[in-house]
């Protein structure tokens, strides 16, 4: 079971590093940690597994359980139950949430830290375009598909200009979802 916070010298443990390397990487800005009131570093299992992924190294089996994470953004309420449907049948290998507009999309991607988010463009409040940009913002590594019913040369050049990793015009195969997916997570 993962724990919420690591000391610098359980991830020098577990990383078989020297605590100080652990320390300079957060110093450096590298790894995102805070202090305790009483001085000491922390970091969140979300940011150590971010750092371990975006420095090609490998994630330890002890986090959470294995899983991608990938948060399926649309307001159509089929769409969400036939996306999460069809990957949570793919053998167990995804955990699925789901946000119906864009706020509900910010607070999961802050707060669950997806691997990936399949991001409809066209939301009601907040639309996709802005959504993609506040993920990106917040964590860059976090890849997003970004999917439409509107599908101009306009929205896809604007959608990717915003930060998306790929494009998928409604009505697309799941296949070809499936195929984004694991082709952006192996990237990531």
């Amino acid at each position: 079971m993962t724990k919420p916070t690591y000391t610098t010298f359980d991830i020098a443990k577990m990383l078989d590093v020297y605590p100080t390397t652990v320390a300079n990487w957060v110093d450096e800005g590298k790894l995102k940690a805070f202090n305790t009131p009483g001085g000491h570093r922390r970091v969140l299992a979300s940011d150590l597994i971010g750092f371990l992924r975006k420095h090609n190294m490998p994630v330890p089996d002890s986090f959470s359980s294995g899983k991608q994470r990938i948060l399926i953004v649309d307001d159509d309420p089929v769409i969400l139950k036939t996306i999460s449907a069809f990957l949570l049948a793919q053998d167990g290998k995804y955990e699925v949430a789901t946000a119906a507009d864009g706020f509900a999309a910010g607070q999961s991607v802050a707060q669950w830290r997806p691997d990936l988010v399949v991001l409809d463009i066209k939301l009601p409040g907040v639309d996709g375009f802005k959504v993609c940009e506040q993920i990106k913002s917040v964590n860059p590594e976090t890849r997003v598909v970004a999917i439409t019913g509107y599908a101009t040369q306009e929205n896809r050049d604007r959608i990717l200009k915003a930060g998306a990793d790929a494009y998928l015009a409604k009505p697309f195969r799941m296949k070809a979802l499936l195929s984004l997916a694991h082709e952006l997570m192996a990237a990531h």
